[in-house]
């Protein structure tokens, strides 16, 4: 991921963000156990962050209307009902963009507990595992002039093959855990560097 990230033009996504409990991943999973996202119109989960305008639309949740959290942040311990939870949160942030022609836009996590699929405006740009780790998506031409939306799918379960396993000896926190910014960059830029320090 990019390095030092504070000491670029950025935006902080920190603050509150909507969030739904989905257990069954009723808003990624199709009746037929098929991810929404892979399907030939990728669209149908929550991730689509619709709005429903009559009721002959089938739209089975509102980000709106639904609890916020703190981001960054575990949910364990911001909800009681949260405390021991484990499994799939849809977090939604809606922020103000304003694009210019010849920048670079990256999304950055300071991390997220443990797998990650990230939407913007309702596409997909990417998914992260690991709970201690930043990451980045590349946004350029995907932002809109205005209103943006941002959903992210979280979840901790554990796994035998992952970290942490299923026996584990430490707090299994989920959630967003670090910062989040989205950052303006040159078109060309240096991403990572290292000072090696050498004696001829």
């Amino acid at each position: 991921s990019i390095q030092n990230i504070q000491a670029r033009k950025i935006q902080s996504l920190n603050g509150k963000w909507n969030y739904i409990i989905d257990p069954y991943e009723n808003g990624f999973y199709d009746y037929r156990h098929q991810p929404y996202d892979q399907s030939k119109t990728a669209t149908g989960g929550f991730f689509d962050d619709k709005e429903q305008k009559d009721k002959s639309e089938l739209i089975e949740y509102n980000f709106d209307g639904s609890p916020q959290m703190n981001v960054p942040g575990d949910w364990n311990s911001q909800a009681e009902k949260l405390e021991l939870y484990e499994g799939t949160i849809w977090l939604r942030k809606k922020f103000n963009a304003q694009p210019e022609k010849g920048k670079r836009y990256l999304i950055y996590f300071g991390a997220v507990n443990y797998e990650a699929h990230v939407y913007l405006n309702g596409k997909k740009l990417g998914v992260h595992k690991g709970g201690f780790t930043p990451f980045q998506f590349d946004v350029t031409g995907k932002l809109k002039p205005g209103n943006n939306s941002i959903v992210v799918k979280a979840d901790n379960v554990r796994k035998p093959d992952e970290i942490p396993t299923v026996n584990t000896d430490w707090w299994n926190y989920g959630g967003i855990t670090r910062d989040v910014y989205l950052a303006e960059l040159p078109e060309h830029y240096i991403s990572d560097y290292k000072n090696s320090n050498f004696k001829i």
